[in-house]
């Protein structure tokens, strides 16, 4: 396989391993002289295909890209992004066991990874090998989540999975037949990672029940210790339920946030933007998703709240069965994103910013009340229809509400329309911030143009580059 040429364009160069589906290969591009991991899965198996449909609709930091799709007759090539740092299994073999703070912000990140993955939308991902040797650990300390040759979708309702899947040691009880994956699955692997991390020692080769004694043996803290043991019980109703649980277990033994692998306190000044329209269906909380979801994979921690005279967050939280985890922690997650619906005024005053980067504020149509609310936010948007028949009520609006765009932080945007439309526009209405939004059918999957035109809008309400940031803070995207 060393020197064949895929596609006319990938020279295979290096063995790297063999994932859970196929065999892995560093191959080198002819004409561009970049590196590229190459998956290759025999087309007969089902994880090919399983593996194409999963990874081609995420994206998380955490997560390789997956950036091509070559098929031949015996093998489905996928293509990922290509990193150059040890596994964590890697680094086990040549250091043993793990330094505690060390391990503990790798899995900040990896239960992140974990959430978004379970947060999916239409159906949770479980990932359902989590190991050392599916992570990689870059010279940052970020880590990346590699091969899903044995990710599913979640269905409601199984009672069990019709075929074994993971990795011994590491696999938990279900996996072996006893009953279906789902998060708890991921949550079980999880535990048993980090146990392997901290003591250096396979958990293949310990009985259960010298589990505690072998963390205490590693110099592994009490409470650190206590997280582990929840999440590797037998019995699944006996673990922690998600991922939030677990993370509030984190934050309970006094961690901090984790950015890129690093330990910081982030959103001390966390920017509040606040997002209304002139009139009902401009597309407020259409906007709202689709530049939070764009933050969030850009790595800034960002939470959508919506007013409560808005009921659309809710609803949506009922259509993708999130009621129970927003009963117990009054929001829940879509691909990351925090979501807090319906909350009123006083309860958006004492929201707890230390939290995010950026706080999105879903206030509805733009009133003479929400005009009262808006003052401390940082950015203010207004959405106005964009159809020549409705510039009536915008110049309506502008009429009653036209100063507002005195401050310079203030935007009125208008949905899908080009520059000749805009510069139009701004003349008629003889003010500057105005700005187009880039139509998004579903705001939840982003596309190449789609991202370049968000990050132009970003670009004009932050008055920076997105690159310019990265370089600043030392993030990596």
């Amino acid at each position: 396989m060393i020197g064949k040429i895929v596609n006319g364009k990938y020279r295979i160069i290096e063995r790297l391993g063999t994932g859970g589906s196929g065999k892995v290969y560093k191959a080198v591009h002819i004409d561009l002289n970049t590196y590229w991991a190459l998956k290759f899965i025999p087309s007969r198996e089902k994880f090919a295909e399983n593996e194409l449909e999963i990874l081609k609709n995420l994206n998380h930091p955490v997560f390789p890209r997956l950036v091509d799709c070559i098929r031949e007759p015996d093998y489905t090539i996928l293509v990922y992004d290509y990193y150059e740092g040890p596994t964590l299994k890697k680094q086990i073999e040549q250091n043993g066991r793990i330094e505690q703070d060390r391990v503990c912000r790798w899995a900040i990140q990896i239960l992140d990874a974990l959430s978004y993955m379970h947060a999916y939308v239409p159906e949770p991902v479980i990932y359902r090998d989590l190991k050392p040797s599916n992570l990689i650990v870059l010279p940052d300390e970020s880590i990346k989540l590699i091969d899903f040759g044995s990710a599913r979708l979640y269905k409601s309702g199984g009672s069990d999975d019709t075929v074994y899947l993971g990795t011994p040691g590491y696999a938990a009880p279900e996996q072996y037949g006893f009953g279906q994956t789902d998060e708890r699955t991921d949550i079980y692997n999880f535990g048993m990672t980090l146990f392997h991390l901290l003591t250096g020692k396979h958990p293949l080769n310990i009985e259960t029940e010298m589990t505690g004694k072998e963390l205490d043996a590693a110099g592994v803290s009490n409470k650190l210790k206590q997280i582990i043991l929840k999440c590797i019980e037998a019995d699944p109703d006996h673990r922690y339920a998600n991922t939030y649980d677990v993370k509030e277990a984190f934050n309970r033994i006094g961690l901090k946030p984790v950015r890129n692998g690093k330990l910081a306190a982030i959103g001390k000044n966390a920017v509040e933007v606040s997002v209304s329209g002139i009139q009902k269906g401009a597309g407020v909380t259409h906007f709202c998703f689709m530049f939070g979801i764009w933050l969030q994979n850009h790595g800034f921690k960002t939470a959508v709240i919506e007013y409560c005279q808005n009921r659309d967050l809710l609803a949506l939280c009922k259509l993708i069965g999130k009621d129970n985890i927003y009963a117990k922690y009054g929001y829940y997650r879509i691909q990351g994103l925090s979501v807090f619906p319906s909350m009123d005024q006083e309860k958006i005053d004492s929201f707890c910013r230390a939290d995010f980067d950026y706080i999105i504020i879903d206030y509805g149509i733009y009133d003479e009340y929400v005009a009262q609310m808006l003052r401390r936010s940082d950015v203010k948007l207004v959405i106005a229809p964009g159809a020549d028949w409705k510039m009536p009520q915008v110049r309506f609006f502008m009429d009653k509400f036209g100063n507002i765009f005195d401050d310079r932080n203030t935007f009125m945007l208008f949905p899908m329309q080009d520059r000749r439309s805009i510069n139009v526009i701004k003349s008629y209405f003889r003010f500057r911030n105005i700005i187009t939004v880039p139509y998004a059918s579903n705001p939840w999957k982003q596309d190449n143009k789609l991202k370049s035109e968000i990050e132009k809008l970003y670009s004009r309400l932050f008055q920076t580059e997105i690159s310019a940031l990265r370089r600043k803070n030392e993030w990596h995207f």
